[in-house]
């Protein structure tokens, strides 16, 4: 009788071994994995994240067009700025000063 459970016993731990042996080197042991509830709320939450970051990056994007076109529109304001002080500096009268008596 001993000797019958002993038996069953070291069936019993072979054949799990090996059925645990081949699910781990095997694709059914990532579709069992993939079907808990955990891993597909962490899939989920993956998903979410990820699409913040594609958010995120095109928000990006934006913000960096918009600052390019403000660096473009103080670059043209700089020069403007730069040519009336030029204008100035050369002795030209500018229409708020009072012209001298012809």
């Amino acid at each position: 009788m001993v000797l019958r459970i002993l038996f069953a016993l070291l069936v019993g731990f072979l054949v799990g071994f090996g059925a645990a042996f081949y699910l781990v080197n095997s694709g059914a042991g990532d579709f069992v994995i993939r079907r808990t509830e955990a891993v597909q709320d962490l899939e989920r939450r993956l998903r979410e994240v990820e699409q913040q970051r594609d958010q995120l990056g095109r928000a990006l994007e934006d913000v960096n067009a918009r600052a390019a076109r403000m660096e473009g529109a103080f670059g043209d304001l700089e020069r403007r700025f730069r040519g009336l002080q030029n204008e100035v500096e050369r002795g030209r009268p500018t229409p708020e000063e009072p012209r001298p008596p012809t």
